[in-house]
């Protein structure tokens, strides 16, 4: 490979499809390239606290895909803070926006700048507060203060015997709650002084799905309920009773097992028709008759 000048390749997250632990590949619209629909490379984040955990100086760390995890920081507030509670959302809404500036996210771990089809739109999706509550003095309602990344991947191939997955859908939302401050426990300095500032969790996390290759026809509600005409969990099958002359049945063509079939229920009856217990019914119905 030739590298010209101080040119660096980018480093992929799989070939063809994304490998567990390694990051997911997101990108946002480059407008500075004079070529169209190209796609310039970026990263989707979760919050790393360090030091003291507040999020003024929390770092970020990237998204692994495959691996599930939850991280958050600390934000102080004050009483001021709380009689704008507009700003206040405002506020942490930014720092959440923060850890995803991305629009776009790579379908497989290789993924082609210039290709469009290579890359899947990220959805947003505020939620909404369960209970529709107004803002108060001291309290305010609806504070984005947890941020969800939902991955949804499925597996598309194989390569060498491994599974390749890809990123189907990668959806981010918010869980709306209510702040207040704690004057409970003897400290009431916060609801005193409008200056005092007490520590409320702003979290993100992340959640993989698979997507299952072959989910199948629902079962019946006489499939649920009645196991016993289910061959694959049970020693007796009565589905299995008549084999021979069913579908299934492939060591021969349906016709001919089909006819087999039919001549031995002949034989049958006819068997049971002129055997001894219908001789028997037979004399004692004469005698009755008599």
């Amino acid at each position: 490979m030739f590298l010209n000048g101080e040119f660096m390749g980018e480093s992929n997250s799989g070939n063809p499809g994304y490998q567990v632990g390694r990051p997911v590949i997101a990108g946002t619209v480059d407008t500075l390239d004079n070529n169209t629909g190209s796609i310039q490379r970026t990263s989707i984040n979760l919050w790393k606290p360090v030091g003291d955990g507040l999020c003024a100086t929390a770092e970020k760390k990237l998204v692994l895909f495959g691996e599930n995890s939850t991280s958050g920081c600390l934000l102080p507030i004050s009483q001021q803070n709380l009689t704008n509670c507009s700003l206040l959302r405002e506020t942490v809404m930014s720092l959440q926006a923060a850890l995803n500036t991305a629009t776009y996210v790579a379908k497989s771990g290789n993924p082609d700048p210039l290709t469009v089809t290579d890359w899947l739109n990220i959805s947003f999706v505020t939620l909404n507060s369960s209970t529709a509550m107004e803002d108060t003095a001291g309290s305010c309602y609806g504070v984005p203060s947890h941020q969800h990344i939902h991955v949804r991947s499925l597996i598309t191939g194989l390569v060498d015997g491994v599974p390749q997955r890809d990123i189907h859908a990668l959806q981010v939302s918010y869980s709306l709650s209510p702040w207040a401050l704690d004057c409970g426990g003897g400290d009431v300095s916060p609801c005193v002084d409008p200056m005092e500032t007490q520590l409320f969790p702003i979290t993100s996390s992340v959640t993989f799905t698979d997507i299952p290759i072959n989910t199948g026809s629902p079962k019946t509600r006489f499939q649920i309920n009645f196991t016993e005409y289910d061959c694959s969990r049970n020693d007796v099958c009565w589905p299995e009773l008549a084999f021979p002359i069913t579908k299934y049945y492939t060591g021969e063509p349906y016709s001919q097992s089909l006819a087999k079939g039919l001549i031995l229920v002949f034989f049958f009856i006819t068997a049971s028709i002129l055997g001894t217990p219908w001789r028997q019914i037979r004399q004692a119905w004469s005698c009755v008759s008599l």
